[in-house]
């Protein structure tokens, strides 16, 4: 990664299409900054610094993989750069791109035309988010066999910056859903689509903490909180969450007495990471054994898995994605056979609220008091 700011023109060296010699130059110089948020900046200085105290087997691997990660991650990122702008008009054939067709080509499009609808730089910002995770994560690899402090403490942010790179591309995938919804109201998915476009215009430089953070603290405290089951009245998996530093208004957006039961189950659905159909099924059969409190061994056993499967920690936030889509897929199951149980995640009823709410602090990470995050109660969506 070179030192130097980046030329005036962003897209690199001028490209002439009818070269006889059929060789181009595409690559241009890069700044970390312009790879990484100034978080990561900060992480990969320290991871850097790491490097030049020692040659060990650690620190090589350190090396290489930072090695990798700059050649890989700034080759999409000056591929990204080398679009224009999602918002920018351009006349191709006689047909006007803009901001304005996308827009109206996403709403059109659905869910299984959604890549098909996708301009070059959306699916590479995609791409981007992705390939961040695994750098991340060949990072982690590199540091889990050292035993030193220096290292140790390393390996701890690096496991915080793969949660951000995930988190991110969660917020993607929860804005799609709601972009590809055939039953979410006009309103909310021009709203989403807004959102999502400056994150895929943004990619290299969005993070959670600053972009809906309200439901990033969600994400965070479920990793970080017990599953204990308990009574599966849920009130320890509450507790847990406050505790762990959850925002009290995710919570709060639940425990209204005038709240639906789909939303109360698509709650449930969140804290016990199980669906509502197993969740009923474990309260019959406390009903039938007269258990007034189950641990996760008792629930593995009342759904037929093996014991110990039920993990009372999402350690991987992987894992909070994988079953953010588990739950979502569940919920379109529902909706599409017309069968009982929620419509919709957690989070979809969350983010709905934040959206038609107006108060835009609450997904642009301003430190503001007080507000209200209630919108419309649509059941089914994404």
């Amino acid at each position: 990664m070179a030192s130097q700011e980046l030329p005036n023109d962003a897209s690199g060296p001028p490209i002439d299409p009818l070269d006889e010699s059929g060789c181009y130059t595409l690559h241009h110089e890069l700044t970390l900054k312009q790879v990484f948020t100034n978080r990561e900046v900060a992480l990969i200085e320290r991871l850097q610094a790491f490097c030049r105290r020692g040659n060990t087997e650690v620190t090589r691997d350190v090396f290489n993989a930072l090695a990798q990660g700059f050649r890989g991650l700034g080759s999409i990122a000056t591929a990204l750069d080398s679009y224009p702008s999602l918002h920018d008009r351009v006349k191709l054939g006689g047909i006007v791109r803009s901001g304005e067709t996308l827009m109206r080509n996403l709403l059109e499009a659905g869910e299984h035309g959604l890549e098909w609808t996708l301009p070059t730089k959306a699916l590479l910002s995609r791409t981007f988010g992705i390939a961040k995770v695994n750098f991340w994560t060949s990072l982690r690899y590199a540091f889990e066999r050292a035993n030193d402090e220096r290292a140790v403490d390393l390996l701890t942010s690096v496991r915080e910056a793969i949660e951000e790179a995930v988190y991110t591309r969660l917020a993607e995938e929860l804005y799609a859903s709601f972009v590809t919804s055939s039953t979410m109201d006009p309103q909310v998915k021009r709203l989403a689509i807004i959102q999502i476009m400056e994150l895929w215009e943004g990619r290299v430089g969005f993070a959670t903490y600053r972009f809906c953070p309200l439901l990033r603290s969600a994400w965070v405290a479920r990793c970080r909180a017990p599953r204990v089951f308990g009574t599966l009245m849920g009130a320890s998996e509450i507790a847990s969450l406050l505790f762990q530093d959850c925002d009290a208004r995710f919570v709060e957006w639940f425990a209204d007495a005038e709240m639906s039961e789909f939303r109360v189950q698509a709650f449930e659905e969140f804290i016990f990471d199980l669906a509502t159909e197993d969740l009923e099924k474990v309260r019959q059969q406390m009903a039938a054994e007269g258990s007034d409190v189950v641990g996760p061994d008792e629930v593995a056993r009342y759904l037929g898995f093996e014991k110990g499967t039920l993990r009372p920690l999402i350690e991987d936030p992987k894992a909070l994605y994988s079953s953010f889509r588990t739950r979502r897929v569940k919920a379109q199951y529902r909706t599409s056979l017309r069968m009982p149980g929620p419509k919709r995640t957690a989070e979809s009823y969350v983010l709905e609220g934040l959206l038609l709410s107006g108060e835009e602090h609450y997904l642009e990470g301003q430190d503001v008091e007080g507000g209200d995050i209630n919108g419309r109660d649509s059941e089914e969506g994404a």
